[in-house]
C-alpha cells in the first residue's frame, strides 16, 4: 500500500491537502506555500529524527531536498518544508490535533514503510 498527499487548497502562506492510506483518508495536511514539496513519486520510510527525537515518516529522493518529514504542529511556520499532519483545518494557515493525527499515521506505519508517496494536486 502506498500513501498519496492530494493538495485540496492553497493561499499565500499555507497549502492544504489530504493524506490517505489508498483510499482512506488519514490526516489533513499543511505546507508552506512557499516551500512545497513537488509532485511526483517519492520513496517513503520510517526513519529517526534528532529533532523530533522519535521515529517520523521521511521522504526520499526529492530534487534538490533533503530532510522530508510527515510531523506534527500547528501553522505553516511549523512546515520548514515539510508536511505537517493534522486531523482538520482551523484557520487560514492552522491545522488542529496535531499529534493525534500523527499518531493515526504511526499507528498503520506497517502499511505504508519501505513504500512510496504520491503527492499530487487536485
Amino acid at each position: 500500500m502506498g500513501l498519496s498527499l492530494t493538495r485540496t487548497s492553497r493561499n499565500l502562506r499555507a497549502t492544504f491537502g489530504e493524506l490517505r492510506l489508498e483510499r482512506e483518508i488519514l490526516t489533513v495536511t499543511i505546507e508552506n506555500t512557499a516551500l512545497i514539496i513537488p509532485a511526483g513519486v517519492f520513496p517513503v520510510t520510517l526513519d529517526y529524527s534528532l529533532k523530533f527525537q522519535m521515529l517520523i515518516p521521511r521522504l526520499h529522493e526529492v530534487p534538490g531536498r533533503t530532510d522530508i518529514e510527515i510531523h506534527h504542529g500547528n501553522y505553516d511556520t511549523d512546515t520548514r518544508g515539510c508536511i505537517v499532519v493534522g486531523r482538520y483545518i482551523s484557520g487560514e494557515a492552522e491545522v488542529a490535533e496535531s499529534r493525534r493525527a500523527l499518531g493515526i499515521v504511526l499507528a498503520r506505519w506497517r502499511e505504508w514503510h519501505d513504500g512510496t508517496i504520491t503527492v499530487k494536486e487536485a
